[in-house]
């Protein structure tokens, strides 16, 4: 293990010394502080304590207070990540920050819709102008925050760096010339980004936005309710959550419709004392892929961190993104470990949940455990796999599936996150000796 880990290593701190990864990790961590509290908001509002906690919370208006603290932050992330990827690519190309973050912002405002449609009480969709939908700033909007982030950064560098810019006189103050030397590359920026946004309103997409979420959805269309079709899906869930975007959501608005059918025909069977029809539901996908620390299997990792980090990084991650975790909120840990973009954790994550769905179908074929066949809870996204996996109709033995799937989890993202650790241990040493 050591023997790996030391070639490994280096070539691993390599990769991500490279200053444009290296930025955008960095802008996805600088989200951290509204991911947290994000993760707390949600954590309390939507905890599976029953029917009393959930009316009491509606009844003191704690409910609405929470969900508007969730909306702000996390359900906003696209948001502060576009500015931090402006910062931080600034930074990288030696440009004014505050001028790159500004011009990032509004690059990203510029695609963003400004409509959506609702539906009145005689059900007719009425469309309303002059709105942003807040799906389109928080993680559907993520994967066009990332490219409009570094595309707007680097547009704007390349004609600061011709020198198409307004000069003042030395005399002028520097904060005052360096606004004046912004508005030209900002505008031509903005104008470059508002004809991509005439562009896309042309078409049948309605914006960029749409457009990028469309293209990640069409792929998913043809599958249906086997066991590829589960495996393509949680492949396709965790490339997206690696690149940033909310993979969950995208397979479901997709697969939705074909897994719900199979998941109300078990429950129904079970209710009957009729042989379960579907070994293979949503009910088992979100069992393996969303109770056990959220997709990926995260819990292993946040157990990893907690018990085992040497570095000062990831032992207060650790802490704070265990107990959300416990709950499947994996945002402090996708954005601050962060697993976006981090080729030393690729493989773990998309890996991990693959191998437990398969051991789960190859026990449930062999009857060694029982199909889970009750429908989904409405707390189904925050139902933590201890009571979950007990409660679902498929016995005693699924839940003991589940403790072991967590366990195998811890095992196979610890080499891993060794890795990690070691790297951000010898980075937080040369720091300190820097600092001596």
């Amino acid at each position: 293990m050591d023997a790996i880990t030391q070639k490994v290593v280096p070539m691993a701190g390599r990769i991500q010394s490279n200053k444009y990864l290296k930025a955008i990790t960095e802008a996805f961590m600088a989200t951290m502080p509204a991911l947290m509290a994000g993760a707390i908001f949600s954590l309390i509002v939507s905890a599976p304590f029953g029917a009393g906690y959930t009316a009491f919370l509606e009844k003191t208006n704690l409910k609405g207070i929470l969900n508007a603290g969730v909306s702000a932050t996390t359900d906003m992330i696209a948001l502060y990540l576009v500015i931090a990827l402006g910062y931080q690519f600034g930074k990288a190309f030696n440009k004014d920050v505050f001028s790159t973050s500004v011009v990032s912002l509004l690059s990203f405002i510029l695609v963003t819709p400004f409509s959506t449609t609702v539906v009145d009480s005689a059900k007719k969709t009425i469309p309303v102008n002059s709105v942003i939908p807040i799906n389109w700033l928080g993680a559907q909007g993520i994967f066009t925050a990332l490219i409009v982030g570094i595309l707007a950064t680097y547009i704007y560098s390349f004609i600061v760096d011709r020198n198409w810019k307004i000069k003042m006189p030395d005399s002028v103050p520097p904060m005052v010339s360096q606004a004046f030397e912004a508005v030209i590359p900002g505008i031509i920026t903005a104008t470059i980004f508002l004809i991509v946004r005439a562009i896309f309103s042309a078409t049948s997409f309605g914006s960029l936005s749409q457009f990028i979420y469309k293209m990640l959805e069409t792929p998913l269309t043809g599958l249906g309710n086997s066991f590829t079709a589960f495996i393509i899906s949680i492949f396709v869930i965790q490339i997206l959550w690696a690149l940033g975007v909310h993979g969950t959501l995208v397979v479901l608005s997709v697969m939705m419709a074909v897994w719900t059918g199979p998941m109300m025909a078990d429950q129904s069977a079970l209710a009957a004392g009729k042989p379960i029809p579907y070994m293979l539901t949503l009910t088992f996908m979100f069992a393996v892929n969303q109770w056990i620390g959220g997709p990926g299997l995260l819990l292993g990792l946040a157990t990893n961190m907690a018990l085992f980090a040497k570095s000062s990084r990831y032992k207060t991650l650790g802490k704070l993104a265990l107990l959300p975790n416990v709950f499947n909120i994996i945002e402090p840990i996708v954005f601050g470990f962060p697993i976006v973009l981090n080729p030393i954790m690729f493989i773990p994550f998309v890996l991990t949940p693959v191998i437990a769905f398969t051991i789960g179908y190859l026990l449930m074929k062999i009857h060694i455990i029982g199909i889970p066949a009750i429908a989904l809870p409405s707390s189904v996204f925050t139902m933590p796999f201890i009571p979950g996996g007990f409660l679902l109709g498929a016995g005693v033995g699924f839940g003991i599936y589940l403790i072991l799937m967590y366990l195998l989890s811890v095992v196979l993202y610890f080499p891993f996150f060794k890795i990690a650790d070691r790297i951000a241990l010898k980075e937080e040493e040369d720091v300190k000796a820097v600092n001596n």
